[in-house]
């Protein structure tokens, strides 16, 4: 190893690197990749004064291991933030499908491909930057090197149960979300199966139609910052699991 040089400064861009191209926020495709290089190269220094010198592999073989399972961790710390932040595009799903509101003409990226996903999601991140998303990332990315240290590999089934619990987290907040949504569109099928046995020739999707939008619109409308809200504090809260 040349003299001066750190191998931990390696292990820990590698790490760091890749929890940066799948953490939410940062990790949008709308981000260029030179500002997530940028954004790695300006955190590892401060990082890896946590974790100390190490050792540089005398194999070819075990050096590439090394920068391997670091590339897997930090894209397993990044996922799992991802995957809870998924739950309001989960959620806005449902919404737009449940209130008639994913016909709506609108660009499909990344988020969701209907207005309502994508107005959501990109005011949750707005939101979160706000609330100080960048300095919870870094509070994550240090915990990651706490709890799973460099050249060092965690337990696959412990990380593999603390994935299915984060999915099972994800999805039970994406219901909360879409709840009154989803009760409100039952409650309107429900009454029009009732209105249209008693009223046989009534046309009654052509008059509770616009009336549900327009009641889905105003939901939405009133609801929105009370379910941003409850996502914010969920994903802001989210800590990585202590086992494994």
């Amino acid at each position: 190893m040349p003299e001066g040089f750190d191998w931990s400064l390696i292990l820990v861009y590698a790490r760091v690197q890749a929890a940066l191209l799948v953490l939410p926020g940062v990790g949008e495709r709308v981000v260029p990749a030179r500002v997530k290089v940028a954004l790695a190269l300006a955190l590892t220094p401060l990082l890896a004064a946590q974790v100390g010198a190490r050792a540089m592999p005398g194999t070819p073989l075990a050096l590439v291991g090394q920068i391997g399972a670091e590339t897997v961790l930090g894209l397993a710390t990044g996922m799992m933030l991802r995957l809870l932040a998924l739950a309001i595009d989960i959620a806005t799903t449902a919404i737009a499908a449940t209130a008639s509101l994913s016909q709506i003409m609108g660009v499909q990226n990344e988020a969701a491909p209907h207005p309502i996903g994508n107005m959501l999601h990109l005011g949750g991140i707005a939101i979160l930057m706000a609330l100080g998303l960048p300095v919870m990332l870094v509070q994550l990315l240090a915990d990651s090197l706490a709890l799973w240290p460099p050249a060092s590999f965690p337990r696959i089934e412990g990380l593999a149960m603390a994935v299915i619990g984060i999915v099972s987290d994800s999805f039970r907040l994406a219901l909360l979300l879409a709840a009154p949504f989803t009760l409100g569109g039952f409650l309107y099928q429900a009454l029009s199966g009732v209105v249209s046995r008693v009223m046989p020739s009534l046309p009654v999707v052509f008059i509770g139609a616009p009336a549900s939008i327009m009641l889905a619109l105003v939901a939405l409308a009133v609801l929105a910052p009370m379910l941003v809200a409850l996502w914010a504090d969920a994903v802001l809260g989210f800590m990585l699991p202590v086992r494994g």
